[in-house]
């Protein structure tokens, strides 16, 4: 609905008027720090993932691969919301000096209140501003947290019972052979039964960004037999049927 607002001035009223102004943002406090996005900006990540699968005679195996994931931030828009909306060309390589191979691209942006990331047209709020300990939010609630994912061919939910909290904030850190001086850590998932894990955590540093992921999701081969019995005693991953084990560490930026 249009409204229209006549405003009459009438001087020998005497009325006096005021404006209101609202005081700026202060984005030190708020956490922005721990997730500039800015067009040119470059991130290099080591990449250890271990997939798992059911092979030969219903029994679990898994692959283990290192390589190195590269992500710039190529060019910036406006998303629907009025937003800024960076988008990140992704490319992989086996040696961190490269040559690598573009394969995807994943958008980020930053409101006022919320640092977002989509990815294979997934969306997660990855951060809350102000960044505070303790702090939980619903972080899959853009999708369906019963959404299907494929690993290695096979189907798994791997946002299942997903709820994000910051568990640290503006501490010091070494990460692999990089020490930072203010790490917040924000777990996006830790549930463990016999049949499903699902962990997920993030660390950002300010300045820079993210620093540090480590995923665990996986489904039990037990969970595909019917039957717990075999699995009892297990380690993940001795009993992992399907999913996978990731970790990501930065190892330069620009």
């Amino acid at each position: 609905m249009n409204r229209f607002f006549i405003f009459l001035f009438v001087p020998l009223l005497g009325l006096n008027c005021s404006d209101e102004l609202e005081a700026p943002i202060d984005e030190d406090s708020y956490g922005y720090s721990y997730y500039p996005l800015k067009v040119g900006q470059t991130r290099i990540y080591r990449i250890d993932s271990l997939q798992f699968d059911i092979g030969l005679g219903g029994l679990p195996i898994h692959d283990s691969t290192t390589f190195y994931l590269k992500e710039e931030i190529k060019e910036l828009s406006i998303d629907l919301e009025g937003n800024d909306l960076y988008r990140v060309e992704r490319s992989r390589s086996d040696k961190q000096t490269g040559p690598y191979t573009a394969f995807d691209v994943m958008t980020r942006s930053r409101s006022t209140n919320q640092g977002y990331s989509t990815e294979n047209n997934i969306r997660l709020i990855n951060l809350i501003f102000p960044v505070e300990k303790n702090k939980i939010w619903k972080g899959t609630s853009f999708i369906n947290d019963q959404i299907i994912v494929f690993v290695r061919g096979e189907s798994i939910e791997m946002f299942k019972g997903w709820e994000f909290e910051v568990l640290e904030e503006g501490v010091s850190e070494q990460i692999g052979d990089k020490s930072y001086s203010e790490i917040a850590t924000v777990r996006q998932a830790d549930t463990d039964n016999p049949f499903e894990k699902r962990y997920s955590i993030e660390k950002y540093a300010k300045e820079i960004g993210l620093v540090y992921r480590e995923r665990q999701i996986v489904d039990s081969n037990c969970k595909y037999l019917g039957d717990n019995a075999a699995c009892v005693g297990l380690e993940w991953i001795e009993k992992a049927g399907r999913g996978f084990f990731t970790r990501e560490i930065l190892v330069d930026h620009n």
